[in-house]
């Protein structure tokens, strides 16, 4: 088995399991976790459709061309991790910045989406550039406010900032590769990998870290 194929089997396995454990989460009380869930059951889907159209059995508009998948999952990353990172947040202040910084990266995001003749055959770069812009913020700012605060959600938050940075730059230079060696292309694909297996190790982290604290905190109030 060479590196990649190891680093793809980790993949896969962590984000089954990591939406497994979130899905469960969610269920048991972790409210707060459910866009993450979205996010992740929605990756899974991504990935499997994916799987057909590489394997050729799915074809989009009679092509192997997973763009579409890519615009799904963009928006999907978008709109849950943005919402998790607004609801987290106590100040009405910070909230209300949140809400102007993603309707303009939508705006933008919109207005780069219809720019696209052929959507469902076409990726669009600038996409994850509007889009991942303002996650990125909205983690700068949360990061600015755990500073402080002894409450938060600290791991997950550097999950979300790590990945959506890769993720920007991956699309952003997704041109680059056209007519590469496939060697150099899965190598990409791998440094993309073990950025979002972190991203797994930190959400199964976060979620570890809150109901640990939620037993502490039941325990106390039996023996009170």
């Amino acid at each position: 088995m060479s590196i990649s194929d190891f680093i793809a089997d980790l993949y896969y396995l962590l984000l089954i399991l990591t939406t497994i454990v979130f899905s469960v989460s969610t269920v048991y009380g972790a409210r707060k976790f459910l866009p993450i869930t979205i996010c992740l059951i929605i990756g899974c889907l991504c990935e499997f459709f994916t799987f057909l159209i590489r394997e050729h059995h799915l074809l989009i508009m009679g092509e192997q061309n997973n763009a579409i998948v890519g615009h799904v999952y963009k928006w999907t990353s978008f709109l849950t991790f943005g919402f998790f990172l607004y609801s987290v947040q106590k100040s009405k202040a910070v909230k209300r910045l949140f809400v102007y910084l993603f309707s303009i990266c939508a705006f933008i995001g919109v207005c780069s989406q219809l720019m696209i003749k052929q959507y469902f055959l076409q990726n669009d770069p600038w996409l994850a550039f509007s889009l991942m812009s303002g996650v990125i913020i909205a983690s700068m700012i949360y990061y600015i406010k755990l500073l402080k605060d002894t409450e938060g959600y600290p791991y997950i938050t550097t999950g979300i900032f790590l990945v959506s940075g890769s993720f920007l730059i991956s699309s952003a230079v997704n041109g680059t590769y056209v007519d590469v060696d496939l060697e150099v292309w899965f190598f990409r694909e791998s440094i993309n990998r073990i950025v979002l297996i972190i991203m797994y190790v930190m959400f199964l982290l976060g979620a570890y870290l809150f109901f640990k604290k939620e037993d502490s905190f039941k325990l106390q109030r039996i023996q009170q």
